[in-house]
């Protein structure tokens, strides 16, 4: 999470929140997502987390 008092973040006065709920659905009937893939994909999005300065809430994968 971004601290607001660092930086160019101290210069704006109005503070909200959003919420994004990003499903992403493989349709095919084998299980494609393997642990290997499982965790590039984990590694990805902390990739994405670390470049846009934004908190990742929760990451599920269905077996």
């Amino acid at each position: 999470m971004v601290k607001i008092e660092e930086g160019i973040w101290r210069w704006y006065h109005n503070i909200s929140e959003c919420y994004y709920h990003i499903q992403l659905t493989v349709k095919y009937r084998k299980s494609l997502l393997t642990t290997k893939v499982e965790q590039a994909i984990i590694e990805a999005l902390r990739g994405i987390k670390e470049r846009y300065a934004i908190e990742i809430s929760e990451i599920g994968f269905d077996q």
